[in-house]
């Protein structure tokens, strides 16, 4: 149940409301009980009249033959003529019974919205704490962890735990009074009549805690499987092109199926176990009320017991067995939010595995130089993707990474942006290790324009000034007219205010880049990173950008991986990795000489470029 109560201090937090709404509930409860006694007094009272014409005699039932009821008919019999006395007694009773009515609707209102309202607040500082954990996480979390599970988690699993933390405060205090009160009038009525009634409570006991495992068991498997179904979903939704290309429509949906009817299974399981369980303990408890009818009746007949304390004692054993049938349902209830709670907290209770340690610096601005010292770096230990790498790199350089794909690359500028922390060996700026300063103060020295472009279902203006909004209109205008884009920009239909569409489905792949591009010169960045940031241009495009950039890049440390050799024209040097290693550092032309491995890029480039061998 830990993780269970974890979710209830969240609801604990608006305890202010909790309480009153417990309160509430209470005395909903209370003034329940008093209503019904009220009724039991006005029954008691007309029989008296109905059954002699004169109150004063106290014939009919005899629950009031002492106390209140006796002083109450003996003010009617004073002051009211004997023909007017029942009508004054109805209307009376009647006004009584209305306040109390109207009273208890107000306190359970109370009780409803207050809780409501609570758990709402509660599940809402989850969701935005969840949500903060996981965007807090390290790159390796993203890298292994599926959308579709993601998502199952804030939608299925949080929904179970938001229901659960109603529950709790709405049944588990609110009943066990209800069934506690019930409990005491029924024993100071007849404790014969308690002992049937009391019969049922431990079968009724055991029927919840049995249901209350299975379910929790069913719970698990259909989140997991639910999880299951929401990935493949999340992974039609990315791939939604290559799905139609292939023409795998039907595969994907026989995955969907097969994943769904897996989640059904255990959701009819969970169904049939809940099914079963409410009609075993109605049987058991509508047994009990009829022991307990027949017994009455007899002791009524035989004049052990009043007509009017029968009434109350059936009402009672009513208020006895209602909460447990409620707690039933809320055990079932707790031990799916149970099974919620494991999944959702075993997000919440990940670490980072980049953090800031305790007395992080702030980097200073890059102006020396950048130090790779005999870096390596594995994915998955021991297999190492980077061996031993070692650079130097002076302020404002550009340096150009080139190498066959899984040479090391993109790795090497992911731990320049401490995406993850080598292995061995350290990076240092400007004499400073990046695992010794802020993450906050290292990023916003890089503009960063990643391989695969990712753009929001965002305006144009908002996807790049990205993360910042204190640009003016004029900085951005400035930032995509220098990467080239704003020409296109103002040819959409509401210009830097249209909205892109998911993952920026409404503007081409090179209108894709030059938008990154936009973002990442806006943050007017130390070190530029560009990951084939024109892979998807045109060779004009391509040219007309190198001259822009060429110009932006003066005085800041550039990155720049490639494979097309045009993009290296205003390298400073060439880095050729192979293999996780660097295997010659130079100029293009010092590389032609010495690199293997460039001479065969330079060369296979060369052979596409040419027409005769173009497909």
């Amino acid at each position: 149940m830990r993780n269970y109560w974890r979710y209830v201090a969240y609801v604990w937090r608006y305890k202010v409301r909790v309480i009153t709404s417990v309160g509430a509930s209470l005395l909903t409860e209370a003034l329940n009980f008093a209503s019904f006694a009220a009724f039991a007094a006005v029954i008691d009272i007309l029989l008296s009249l109905r059954l002699t014409g004169a109150p004063g005699k106290m014939a009919g039932t005899g629950l009031f033959r002492k106390g209140i009821g006796r002083q109450f008919l003996r003010y009617l019999e004073a002051h009211s003529q004997p023909d007017s006395v029942l009508m004054r007694t109805i209307l009376l009773l009647g006004l009584a019974l209305l306040g109390l009515v109207v009273l208890r609707g107000i306190f359970e209102f109370l009780s409803v919205y207050l809780l409501h309202s609570a758990g709402q607040l509660g599940w809402t500082d989850l969701a935005k704490t969840l949500f903060e954990r996981i965007t807090r996480l390290s790159m390796r979390f993203f890298s292994k962890q599926s959308l579709g599970h993601t998502m199952s988690t804030f939608g299925a699993d949080i929904n179970e735990l938001r229901h659960g933390g109603q529950v709790i405060f709405t049944h588990v205090i609110r009943d066990p009074f209800k069934l506690l009160g019930g409990v005491a009038v029924a024993v100071a009525i007849s404790i014969r009549l308690s002992l049937i009634t009391f019969v049922a409570i431990p079968f009724a006991a055991l029927i919840i805690k049995y249901v209350g495992d299975r379910t929790r068991h069913y719970t698990r498997k259909r989140l997991a499987r639910r999880a299951d179904a929401m990935k493949i979903l999340a992974e039609s939704n990315q791939g939604a092109t290559i799905i139609k290309a292939y023409d795998a429509e039907q595969y994907q949906i026989r995955r969907f199926n097969v994943a769904s009817d897996r989640m059904l299974r255990y959701g009819l399981r969970q169904t049939m176990i809940k099914a079963i369980a409410a009609p075993v303990t109605d049987v058991i408890t509508w047994l009990c009320r009829i022991a307990v009818v027949f017994y009455g009746v007899h002791l009524v007949l035989s004049g052990d017991l009043a007509f009017a304390l029968l009434m109350t004692f059936v009402w009672c054993v009513t208020q006895v067995y209602q909460p447990i049938e409620k707690l039933r349902d809320v055990y079932t209830d707790i031990q799916q939010c149970r099974a919620a709670a494991d999944r959702v907290f075993v997000f919440m209770d990940m670490v980072p595995e980049v953090r800031e340690k305790p007395g992080a610096i702030v980097l200073a601005r890059h102006h020396r130089d950048m130090e790779f010292d005999h870096v390596g770096f594995a994915y998955e230990p021991p297999k190492e993707v980077l061996h031993d790498f070692g650079l130097t790199v002076r302020a404002g350089e550009v340096i150009a990474i080139v190498g066959e794909n899984g040479s090391g690359k993109t790795t090497l500028v992911s731990l320049l942006l401490r995406f993850y922390d080598p292995t061995s060996g350290a990076i240092r700026i400007d004499g400073t290790d990046l695992r010794d300063v802020t993450l906050s103060s290292l990023r916003r020295q890089i503009g960063y324009v990643p391989q695969h472009v990712v753009l929001f279902n965002d305006t144009v203006r908002h996807n790049i000034a990205f993360g910042d909004t204190a640009y003016s209109d004029e900085e951005i205008e400035s930032a995509a007219r220098m990467a080239l884009a704003h020409d296109f920009i103002m040819q959409m239909p509401e210009g830097y205010d249209t909205a892109i569409g998911e993952s920026g489905g409404k503007v081409s792949g090179g209108q894709r880049q030059r938008l990154a591009l936009a973002r990442a010169l806006l943050r007017n960045p130390r070190i530029l990173i560009l990951d084939e940031a024109t892979s998807a241009m045109d060779v004009e495009a391509e040219h007309r950008l190198q001259k822009e950039l060429a110009s932006f890049a003066r005085g800041r440390t550039v990155f720049l991986i490639a494979h097309r050799f045009s993009a290296l024209r205003f390298a400073d040097r060439i880095v050729v990795m192979a293999d996780g290693r660097i295997e010659h550092v130079g100029t293009h032309d010092e590389l032609l000489a010495a690199s293997p491995t460039y001479r065969r890029l330079h060369l296979k480039q060369h052979l596409v470029a040419e027409p005769e061998h173009a497909i």
